[in-house]
């Protein structure tokens, strides 16, 4: 009888792991149903910004998509300065301010070049600087942190001096990767825009853009 059992006991694991295997199965078949539809949805979503999907995090795209028409009015170009601008105000005056600031020239003189040069739409090119400002704003934020209070507003916010050389990294470097995104129209100049002087450092001195600004002047000024 001890042998039945055994052999009882057998069959009904291999029954057990037979069953099991198939609802795996069919659960790894629903799952997959299941992303397919999710990645549909994600490309119908973000269907107007081609250049960006999956290049950029989805949560930023959604995000400044929609400053980008509120009433009809774009408000990236608003939100850009006011990342930037809002730990600006917490650097004291240093080589590290100098170059931060100077890094809202560079994106609009890069605004213009890829509205020139690159394909892609204007509110793609917007939302992929509002992302870098975004990323930017936030490492420059944690920098002023890691450094002694200076004290330097009477709010008591806290405030610092930052080196030069903190802004030679990543994430402020990479706005020299942002033209990579969008694919070069046919009258693109024979070399890329770049925001590194010759002898490498960065960012190198810009004189921002006319076209620009004019189009910040047309919804309000910043």
């Amino acid at each position: 009888m001890t042998f039945v059992y055994i052999l009882l006991a057998i069959i009904a694991f291999i029954l057990w792991k037979i069953y099991r295997q198939k609802e795996d199965e069919k659960d790894a078949i629903y799952n997959e149903k299941l992303d397919a539809k999710h990645e549909q949805a994600r490309k119908e979503k973000f269907k107007d910004y081609p250049h960006l999907f999956e290049k950029i995090d989805d949560r930023w795209i959604e995000v400044f998509s929609r400053q980008s028409n509120i009433d009809g009015k774009d408000y990236l170009l608003k939100s850009m300065f006011y990342l930037m601008l809002g730990e600006s105000t917490k650097i004291d005056y240093s080589e590290g301010s100098v170059k931060y600031d100077s890094l809202f020239d560079a994106t609009k003189e890069l605004l213009e070049h890829l509205e020139k040069f690159h394909e892609g739409s204007v509110v793609e090119h917007e939302i992929a600087l509002a992302t870098y400002w975004q990323l930017a704003a936030t490492k420059m934020g944690e920098l002023i942190k890691e450094r002694p209070n200076t004290g330097s507003l009477s709010s008591g916010t806290h405030t610092a001096e930052i080196e030069g050389e903190e802004l030679e990294k990543a994430p402020f470097t990479d706005i020299e990767k942002i033209a990579s995104l969008f694919p070069k129209k046919a009258n693109h100049p024979a070399h890329e825009i770049s925001f590194f002087n010759k002898d490498g450092s960065f960012p190198r001195e810009s004189k921002g853009s006319a076209l620009i600004d004019k189009r910040i002047e047309a919804f309000g000024g910043i």
